[in-house]
């Protein structure tokens, strides 16, 4: 099958590679990028060492990008897009089916029909368990269809000289927002694992959702943990990479199309967390996430306040086409995962308040810094973020 490509030139692409070729020369390189959605297919396999992905680096001097280069899409061939548009919905779907079937089972065919769901689902579950077809953590960070959703959504990473190796080798604990309906961003499970120094990455999500049949086996295969503090300190003490989205539900909600909004003045819990273990702190700034469904909200905000008490997103949500269906696939909105400087902490076995604050305001300038730094070459040059 042929790629099919997003309109626009390739041309514009060379000038602003070249552009943003010549400032690094000129600078001195500052910042790194990888195009998750034009690596070469050949070269996203576990045992591809981490040189070859450096070969498709582009760089940038102290000014960044030039404006746009980061927002270009890549071409995806039409297998991958139909998979796509089918497996998305249904994966958004069966997030919500676990909740929302069985009660709406039990109204339409009684309490036989509900049950024959659950143990529907607990046997798809099983049958996972028992074949495991995603084999070990490493290969199934590869699996085809997060690959795919790397070039539906052009999925690319910027990073500071500071996180390149051999800088900064140990453990460290990433921190993205926001949220939006779903981090897309995070899916190019490989890259955590591989980009900064060959260290296991294990994303985190709420306990709940690792208790749903089916998805759990998934999630877990692919390394999630719980995003509690236990969990995140004993995967720190392991030696892995922990990977936390930081505002969690609050991060859905955005409304205003001028202003991103990073819900983190009050999660102050994972730099206690990174004081205890020692582990840098890494702020990720996922441009786009915010624009990939219209996510429909109550004029009283009944339905957020329900989502924050439950830990789990009751909020209805429409995609493609034009927004209009119901858990409809997203739009190809290219998303950018801006890594931050790092915060880097002391080891203290009982951190103050004072030294908690400090890092937290550190953490939150970092965030602040790395969107001002890169907003322009995504495409957003008047976008203001409130944190």
């Amino acid at each position: 099958a042929q790629p099919v490509h997003h309109f626009g030139g390739r041309c514009k692409r060379k000038a602003a590679s070249l552009r943003s070729s010549l400032w690094a020369m000129s600078e001195g390189t500052e910042y790194y990028c990888l195009d998750f959605g034009r690596l070469p297919d050949e070269l996203y396999k576990p045992e591809v060492p981490l040189e070859k992905w450096q070969e498709h680096l582009k760089t940038a001097g102290k000014s960044g990008f030039a404006p746009g280069f980061l927002r270009d899409i890549a071409p995806i061939r039409a297998g991958e897009l139909l998979e796509r548009l089918i497996v998305y919905p249904l994966y958004m779907i069966m997030n919500a089916a676990p909740f929302m079937m069985p009660p709406a089972l039990w109204t339409m065919f009684g309490l036989r029909g509900c049950l024959y769901f659950v143990l529907g689902m607990f046997g798809i579950h099983a049958s996972c368990l028992a074949l495991n077809p995603l084999g070990t953590t490493r290969s199934a960070q590869y699996v085809f269809t997060e690959r795919h959703i790397q070039k539906y959504n052009s999925i690319k990473w910027v990073w500071p000289k500071s996180l390149q190796p051999p800088n900064l080798p140990e453990a460290k604990i990433f921190c993205t927002i926001p949220h939006g309906l779903a981090p897309v961003g995070i899916v190019a499970y490989p890259g955590w694992s591989k980009l900064f120094g060959n260290r296991l990455n294990r994303p985190t999500a709420a306990a709940v959702v690792l208790k749903i049949p089916v998805i759990s086996y998934f999630l877990k295969k692919i390394g999630y943990v719980e995003a509690a503090s236990s969990a995140i300190k004993k995967t720190i003490l392991k030696g892995e990479n922990v990977g936390i989205v930081l505002d969690g539900i609050a991060g859905m909600f955005q409304q205003d199309v001028n202003l991103e909004l990073g819900w983190v003045k009050q999660r102050k819990g994972i730099v206690k967390i990174a004081l205890t273990t020692g582990a840098p702190l890494v702020p990720v700034f996922g441009f786009g996430h915010s624009q990939m469904w219209r996510i429909l909200v109550d004029p009283f905000g009944l339905l957020e306040k329900l989502s924050l008490a439950l830990n789990v997103s009751v909020t209805p949500f429409c995609g493609r086409p034009f927004g209009l269906l119901p858990f409809g696939p997203p739009y190809r909105t290219p998303v950018l995962m801006a890594f931050g400087e790092p915060v880097v902490v002391p080891k203290v076995e009982n951190p103050t308040q004072e030294q908690i604050d400090d890092y937290h305001m550190k953490l939150m300038e970092s965030f602040a810094n790395v969107f001002e730094m890169h907003k322009t070459a995504y495409g957003w040059p008047e976008k203001k973020l409130k944190l």
